[in-house]
């Protein structure tokens, strides 16, 4: 049985060079974190974990037919901007403007069938694509602790009476800017943080320094098995 590593993709992690003694799975044509040595259990979740999901598939459009596109694949359609929609399939649709839309595969389940989308996109006159998946990293903190985390590298209020599930922010985190999307994976609440790809290596340590104080710990896609 081969083993999977980073340095087998053309499409990898920009932070992969900072994950010690781990064991990788397929997805996407890439790989992620599936364990860390000495794997933390589940219950790390609920308490304070970070995630690189940066292999994760996802896509972008923009343009007057965006909500048109989306309803042909089957894809929620937030009402307003700065609103995140789950599919059936827990594909994410995240609107950031009147526009603009990104759509993230469901992490847990590679099923999405994204490669349709960006189709039709292409073939859709006053829609055009935005290669998300290249210019933004996909970092996910999930437990219970995240308000009181983000306080101490974003300015903006995040606790869950100011940022409701559902919601999305466009700030700067530790002094770069991000998108902060609030859902759940597993009915555990997570703040997914994109940002772009080239602050990859800052914002992992950045993260990894604001959890310490919570006990959090870097923790791999197995954790949620």
């Amino acid at each position: 049985m081969s083993v999977v590593l980073p340095e087998s993709y053309d499409k990898r992690s920009l932070t992969y060079r900072l994950h010690d003694a781990v064991s990788y799975t397929e997805r996407d044509d890439t790989c992620l974190v599936e364990t860390y040595a000495g794997q933390c259990s589940s219950e790390q979740l609920s308490e304070c974990a970070l995630l690189d999901l940066s292999g994760i598939h996802r896509t972008g459009l923009r343009g007057k037919q965006a909500e048109k596109v989306l309803a042909q694949e089957g894809l929620p359609f937030p009402e307003k901007p700065n609103q995140v929609s789950i599919s059936d399939k827990g594909a994410m649709v995240a609107r950031l403007g009147s526009t603009e839309s990104w759509v993230l595969d469901n992490p847990l389940q590679d099923i999405s069938g994204l490669g349709m989308l960006e189709l039709r996109v292409l073939n859709e006159p006053g829609c055009y694509p935005l290669y998300c998946q290249h210019s933004h990293i996909w970092f996910a903190l999930t437990g219970r602790y995240l308000p009181e985390l983000m306080a101490k590298i974003c300015g903006v209020d995040l606790r869950e009476e100011a940022f409701p599930l559902g919601c999305i922010v466009q700030t700067s985190v530790a002094r770069v800017g991000a998108i902060i999307i609030h859902h759940q994976l597993n009915g555990l609440p997570v703040f997914s943080i994109m940002s772009d790809s080239s602050s990859a290596e800052y914002l992992w340590h950045a993260l990894m320094d604001a959890m310490q104080e919570f006990q959090g710990k870097p923790v791999g896609l197995g954790t949620f098995s």
